[in-house]
């Protein structure tokens, strides 16, 4: 009998991502559109965290309420494209007015007085804050709409490893140039990023020209809607959602009550604008390579191995062990911290970054994915619809909370920093079981077997 040949050599870019036949393009495109689009993130965010505490971190509350208002009035108008427009259209108007917004912040803060500074850095704050949110949605529900849950859990781990390296582009970018040609014109970077995004965006939309739905969580949400609740209106409908707006509510209570500690820091110890980019440049760049290390070798092997709810586990149990480990060594004594590691910061500054480093790497290594691949058994209306709201007001209001309730533990009680991590650090159990629930949901809703391990 005539021996069987054996079948051709798969590509090494298809070996190295486990791609199929026919999804090699729709991958480098949309890693290409990840890439750029967190670029473009990593090279602002650094600056809206300056403009932030130019007076201190006592108004972030205020800011960030500001945040959750623009928030609510914007909501409309995004869910009306969604519900109006086929993607290849709403995709890129939401990021060309983000471009003109950009362009527009520039140029007011060139030409108004000085008087006026502090306000547009508070404004640009609050505007850029929305967008992201809105930017990052967008992505992953386009992801989650091109791509079927089997595919989600092959490729969405190598497409958030092309979104890190973009983001380390993005940081090295801001930590650069924020001296030399001064953080506000890194708004000019920014705007360039987002236009390269948008062509991605044509591309993914001709090779996918359809926008095809998935299978539903409720035969009840089918029915399209402009209103600003209807992504409320299917999250009451559904007990998977509400565990997703769950998961990510304690995901925003926790990355807060760091943030928080994080901003009174950097304003008592960086009173320059371009030193507290260049600080807060430098922890992102620290925290997305951690973050590409573990996409590399974690990620995906996580999440095809032991299934989604095993990656979701994983962020809420870095959280607690971070927030135990920080307040441990705020109440033993700044010395577990040495200034003679190389760092021209305070200690406790160096504390607070490392923590900070441990839980976005968690978070963008594997919860993040796995986060994401939840919206892949949702059919597309469902999707969008919910994921706005989650990503909007679920994020925000989490945001919000996480910042009074810091304020009133920080000025009202008057709660040392090691007492709020110490306080925070049981809570994740909770947050690690509402993991666990939506793994197991996730599963039942797709139809696959048990699969070892906690999902």
């Amino acid at each position: 009998m005539q021996a069987t040949p054996d079948p051709a050599p798969r590509p090494f870019f298809a070996r190295l991502l486990d791609a199929r036949p026919g999804e090699g393009a729709t991958v480098a495109w949309a890693t290409a559109y990840f890439f750029l689009l967190l670029c473009a993130n990593f090279t602002l965010r650094p600056v809206r965290e300056a403009l932030g505490i130019a007076r201190g971190a006592d108004d972030l509350p205020l800011v960030w309420t500001g945040t959750l208002t623009l928030s609510l009035l914007v909501q409309p108008l995004f869910a009306t494209l969604i519900a109006k427009m086929p993607r290849r259209k709403f995709i890129p108007i939401v990021y060309h007015v983000a471009v003109v917004f950009l362009l527009s912040f520039r140029a007011a803060f060139h030409f108004a007085p000085q008087s006026w500074q502090i306000g547009l850095g508070y404004a640009f704050y609050i505007w850029f804050s929305v967008f992201n949110v809105f930017a990052l949605s967008v992505f992953w529900g386009f992801a989650a709409d091109v791509f079927r849950l089997e595919q989600a859990k092959r490729l969405f781990g190598f497409i958030s490893v092309g979104g890190t390296v973009g983001a380390m582009a993005g940081s090295l970018l801001a930590k650069t140039l924020s001296s030399p040609i001064g953080a506000l014109n890194l708004l000019f970077v920014g705007s360039v990023l987002i236009e390269l995004a948008i062509l991605c965006v044509h591309a993914l939309s001709k090779r996918h020209p359809h926008d095809s739905p998935r299978t539903s969580v409720s035969a009840e949400a089918s029915a399209p809607s402009t209103s600003v609740w209807r992504g409320l209106g299917f999250i009451l409908k559904s007990r998977y959602l509400q565990g997703i707006c769950a998961f990510t509510l304690f995901h925003t209570l926790f990355g807060t009550v760091l943030y928080f500690q994080q901003a009174n820091l950097v304003s008592a110890a960086l009173p320059e604008r371009n030193d507290r980019t260049e600080y807060f440049a430098t922890v992102d760049l620290a925290g997305n390579v951690l973050t590409l290390f573990l996409q590399l070798f974690v990620t995906g092997a996580l999440m095809r191995k032991l299934g989604v709810g095993f990656a979701l586990v994983t962020q809420p149990l870095v959280a607690g062990f971070a927030c135990l480990g920080l307040g441990l060594m705020i109440w033993r004594g700044a010395d577990m911290v040495s200034g003679g590691w190389g760092f021209a910061w305070p200690p406790e500054l160096v504390s607070v970054a490392a923590a900070r480093v441990l839980l976005s790497a968690s978070n963008y290594a594997t919860a993040k994915p796995a986060r994401e691949s939840l919206y892949t058994v949702v059919e597309r209306d469902v999707k969008y619809a919910s994921k706005s709201f989650v990503d909007t007001f679920v994020y925000r209001g989490g945001d919000l909370i996480g910042a009074w309730t810091f304020t009133l533990f920080d000025k009202v009680l008057g709660l040392s920093l090691a007492a709020i991590a110490l306080g925070a650090a049981p809570i994740s159990l909770v947050w690690l079981g509402v993991g666990l629930l939506l793994g197991r949901q996730q599963r039942t809703l797709s139809g696959e077997r048990p699969k070892p391990g906690p999902d």
